[in-house]
């Protein structure tokens, strides 16, 4: 089963970290220099290095459990007939018992070595990965870690095997295998790529020819399915700080905590780490379970067409659970099958993202044609739904709470009520204001725009009213809706004779949409609280 990846700007890391490659790959049309077995060396050293360097260091070797029959193949390694013959007496015989060719013991017998054909491990795998992380780091300055961490490449099978049983100019399998460890300052492991190629054939000539050339251009295929990989894991390698909201603007400190549903399926759970920086560094850990989560939500997020689906599936039991979490704090989700189920997904279902105050979220861990997917939503009052942002969860934990890369709550909407009008302006913006009549038949207009002020965190609502008593339809929609979630939208309210007395106006002085964005401006942010 695959997995879906998050919503991140991967893909366009991807096109954009991969430019190297072909350079990279083209410079090393020399014979690679090879590394002693007993040796790890440094990929590639400068006068001047980035100093990126100094934290994240990118280094190549053998393997470092030994075979069988021999060590790891930094070099390539050719086996022949004839180091098959060498095995027993009877020679290919029993090589080939029964039906299937037995090429296990085959792959593994130590051949001969040629030392001018480096595992792509060795040297290209690492001098092109110093240039894409390189290239990430200048892309993404901020997620250079704290703590020095090693990338290490590590070779394990260079090998062309001869297929068949046959003398005369048999096929030749190249086999390929190695790893990408990355391992924290301690030298303990934080995660491994694993890199397996062994599809192309062709006679020992053909590989031979024109000083190994078809094996060179295999070597950086190989290079560059095996980088793609790496360059998908990078983001969780070395992440960026996560988002979230400026929370000065609640009082006392005192943030509104955010609600999830965590929907929960035969055989499958979904684990839920709350204040979490990372998977060891956490305040809760929940398991959510098929067996420990109710039928019904405890916490009253807002029915969602992925809850009414389910619930008008056949055959099916709903279960799912809702659960209050910290507003402003990050969350860890990670999605897996049972053990006993026997089933797996490829790659790690995680994602992280701060909870926004007052925010309501949903997961669901989907499989579908043979995919998994675990969908991240935030849900909206109406039960509309939108898939929020997440980063990978991060592979090395820095040993403290995750940074915090903060964005002040700037978003701002002025709402200028006068008798029989309302007005509506985004303070960061200079277009015209939308205006509405204030009757039954703008109802649903205002709904929308409250609507998509809510979906956005951080954004705040200044409602300027003829006076402090104020009564109108689309006022009062405005005022119940702040009530019901007073924490989605903090809002401040202002009497135009307040805003006149400011500007040194009279005090029945008619006020402007100008006017009122001017004065909702100078309140400091910490004057929004939920009302």
């Amino acid at each position: 089963m695959a997995q879906r990846r998050f919503p991140t700007r991967t893909s366009l890391l991807t096109a954009a970290l991969l430019a190297p490659l072909a350079a990279t790959s083209a410079a090393q049309s020399a014979p690679p220099h090879t590394t002693p077995v007993a040796a790890t060396a440094t990929a590639t050293t400068t006068d001047h290095p980035a100093p990126w360097t100094d934290r994240v260091q990118i280094q190549s070797g053998p393997a470092g459990a030994l075979k069988r029959m021999h060590a790891p193949d930094v070099a390539l390694r050719i086996v022949t007939p004839d180091d098959s013959e060498a095995l027993t007496p009877k020679g290919l015989a029993l090589l080939f018992s029964g039906n299937e060719p037995d090429y296990f013991q085959r792959n593994n017998l130590p051949g001969s070595i040629i030392e001018g054909q480096a595992s792509p491990a060795i040297t290209l795998m690492p001098n092109v990965a110093k240039a894409l992380v390189g290239g990430y780091f200048r892309y993404a300055p901020d997620a250079l870690p704290a703590q020095t961490s090693t990338l290490r490449f590590s070779a394990d099978t260079w090998a062309l095997v001869h297929q068949g049983n046959t003398r005369k100019d048999p096929l030749y399998r190249l086999n390929h295998s190695s790893t990408i460890e990355q391992r924290r300052a301690d030298g303990t492991l934080a995660e491994i790529i694993s890199c397996n190629d062994s599809d192309d054939r062709a006679t020992l000539g053909a590989w031979q020819a024109d000083d190994y050339a078809r094996l060179k251009s295999a070597a950086q295929k190989i290079t560059m399915k095996c980088i793609d990989k790496l360059i998908k894991r990078i983001p969780a390698m070395y992440p960026r700080p996560l988002a979230a909201e400026d929370l000065s603007a609640y009082a006392g400190g005192a943030v509104p905590p955010a609600r999830v549903r965590v929907f929960a399926d035969f055989g499958r759970t979904t684990t839920l780490l709350t204040d979490a920086s990372c998977r060891t560094d956490y305040r809760d850990r929940i398991d959510v379970k098929y067996n420990n989560a109710g039928d019904k939500g405890l916490l009253g997020i807002p029915v969602t067409e992925t809850l009414r689906s389910k619930e008008n599936e056949r055959f099916f039991t709903l279960s799912y659970q809702e659960y209050e979490v910290p507003g402003g704090k990050p969350l860890i989700f990670e999605a897996r099958f049972d053990a006993s189920s026997r089933v797996y997904c490829d790659g790690k279902l995680s994602g992280q993202f701060v909870a926004g105050p007052g925010q309501d979220y949903e997961v669901e861990f989907e499989v579908a044609d043979k995919i998994c997917r675990l969908h991240i939503r935030q849900v909206h009052a109406d039960g509309s739904m939108t898939p929020q942002q997440s980063r990978a969860t991060p592979t090395i934990c820095e040993g403290t709470r995750a940074p915090v890369r903060i964005e002040p709550r700037q978003d701002m909407q002025v709402l200028l009520f006068s008798p029989g009008e309302l007005q509506i302006q985004d303070a960061n913006q200079s277009s015209a204001p939308k205006q509405l009549s204030d009757d039954t038949g703008s109802s649903e207009a205002l709904q929308q725009m409250l609507q998509q002020a809510s979906s956005k965190p951080g954004t705040r609502l200044c409602v300027v009213v003829p006076a402090a008593d104020y009564s109108s339809v689309l006022h009062d929609a405005v005022r119940e809706r702040v009530l019901d979630a007073p924490q989605v939208l903090p809002s401040l309210w202002e009497e135009t004779s307040t805003v006149n007395q400011r500007r040194n106006a009279a005090a029945d002085a008619p006020v402007d949409i100008a006017a009122a964005v001017t004065r909702c401006k100078a309140f400091p942010i910490k004057e929004f609280a939920a009302q």
